[in-house]
């Protein structure tokens, strides 16, 4: 699903792997390949509370980062105590080198019950990310939402999640940052 290519001709690919049928279940899979075609990988992401393999991961986006590492964003599925309910959330898996994972981030469902992160874009600081949040998806009168979130290489969030409200359902699949380092969203 998503590609990011490094200076050094290096390519990050994200997406997810089949791990079990009917229903089907994936985990969130990364690989790293060298500009000499050497591959690396893959580097499995799964919930390691899943012990009847119910939950889903994927990947959806890289982004290469000035400073050589790489984030890779997409969703995870969580059990919401709350709820009492699997809900999907944003997740951000920080990466060096030849696909060592240094760190992750997963959404804490502060913003809505469900989120995820279609889209990543490196900024001057770190990186910024952007999806959709939704409160209880199975009820069809609530709509997702456009949600962008700013992160530190060290997954912090160095800046308060933003929830762009509109009247129908929007989903960003596109963020970039301009010279000034304004943030800048693609939706539908």
């Amino acid at each position: 699903r998503g590609v990011g290519v490094l200076p050094d001709g290096s390519a990050y690919v994200t997406g997810a792997v089949r791990v079990k049928k009917g229903p089907d279940v994936w985990d969130m899979a990364t690989w790293v390949y060298s500009a000499d075609k050497q591959a690396y990988g893959p580097d499995i992401f799964k919930d390691p509370l899943d012990d009847d393999v119910s939950r889903n991961e994927r990947g959806h986006v890289v982004a290469v980062l000035p400073s050589g590492r790489v984030a890779v964003g997409g969703m995870r599925e969580v059990w919401d105590q709350v709820l009492t309910k699997i809900r999907p959330r944003g997740v951000v898996l920080m990466y060096e080198g030849k696909g060592k994972r240094v760190g992750e981030w997963s959404s804490i469902g502060d913003k809505a019950d469900s989120d995820a992160i279609f889209a990543l874009a490196a900024t001057k600081s770190g990186f910024v990310g952007c999806g959709y949040a939704q409160n209880a998806p199975e009820v069809p009168a609530n709509k997702p939402q456009i949600l962008i979130r700013w992160f530190s290489e060290d997954l912090e969030e160095v800046k308060a999640p933003r929830l762009e409200s509109t009247p129908g359902s929007a989903t960003c699949y596109g963020i970039g940052t301009n010279m000034e380092g304004v943030t800048i969203v693609g939706a539908t």
